[in-house]
């Protein structure tokens, strides 16, 4: 009787909270409609904070900080929103969009300058490594793992109970196959997995940052290299304060553009 009552407790709780997840992302929706794209961040930012994020409310909120001119926060939440679902065409059709705005706005920060204002070319390796463990989810690769899994049970059970010679080939080839696929797609789940908690891309968020040579060091106007908000960096290493907050990160877009930015001014996607 009392684990009856408390699973009513709990599908009671659960249905409630759904149901106050969806009236807020409902209000935030009305609100963004409305051209209020202030109020829409707000509600979105009070869904996510009292029910958890999702890929669907990052995209949402990225799309409300965009109307509202702020491309560092709505790259942040597509990057954000990519990370937790890779194949979400939309999602990407707008990184795409705003990389190529933010681009055009770090040339006009070079003032005669030429220097290159995207990512530096990959190699084979590394766009090998981005299909399968930026391009697809960990949890795609997982379910893909199982199945092969399932099939390699099933073929033992060929193998072991059919009398049929070919069958029993059938079963033992086709489990050998079986089992190395879900072996490889098992690494490339945690290949996934390790991709999505890394940490090692940040987006900057202020205006516009010179990139420094070292820490706290005053940049040369003549030569600093000026990276705009929504700018996408990579994160190669961090300085810590005496509590252990990250006070600076040293970041790089490409060989030209590498050097130090304070931590107030970007954060890690």
């Amino acid at each position: 009787m009392k684990n009856s009552v408390y699973i009513l407790f709990l599908l009671l709780f659960v249905s409630v909270t759904h149901a106050s997840a969806s009236d807020r992302i409902a209000e935030a929706d009305s609100a963004y409609n409305a051209k209020d794209y202030k109020g829409a961040i707000a509600l979105f930012r009070a869904a996510e904070e009292e029910h958890g994020t999702s890929a669907s409310l990052l995209y949402n909120l990225g799309n409300a900080y965009f109307q509202d001119g702020d491309y560092g926060h709505a790259m942040l939440c597509w990057q954000r929103a990519k990370r937790l679902d890779p194949s979400d065409k939309e999602v990407n059709a707008n990184i795409d969009y705003l990389r190529n705005r933010v681009e055009d706005a770090n040339k006009a920060e070079q003032k005669g300058k030429r220097l290159k204002v995207g990512s530096d070319e990959p190699s084979f390796f590394q766009s090998l490594h981005s299909v399968i463990a930026v391009e697809h989810s960990s949890d795609g690769w997982a379910v893909m793992a199982a199945v092969m899994f399932i099939l390699f049970v099933s073929a033992c059970a060929l193998y072991v109970f059919s009398r049929n010679v070919i069958v029993r080939k059938i079963g033992f080839f086709g489990g050998i196959c079986f089992i190395a696929l879900s072996s490889v797609f098992l690494v490339f789940s945690f290949m996934g997995a390790k991709e999505m908690n890394a940490g090692d891309k940040g987006v900057i968020l202020a205006f516009k940052v010179a990139l420094l040579t070292e820490p706290g060091k005053e940049a040369s106007s003549e030569r600093a290299s000026v990276l705009t908000k929504g700018t996408t960096v990579q994160i190669l290493s961090e300085e810590l304060d005496a509590e252990g907050k990250v006070t600076w990160y040293k970041v790089r877009l490409n060989s030209d553009y590498i050097g130090w930015v304070a931590a107030s001014d970007m954060e890690a996607v």
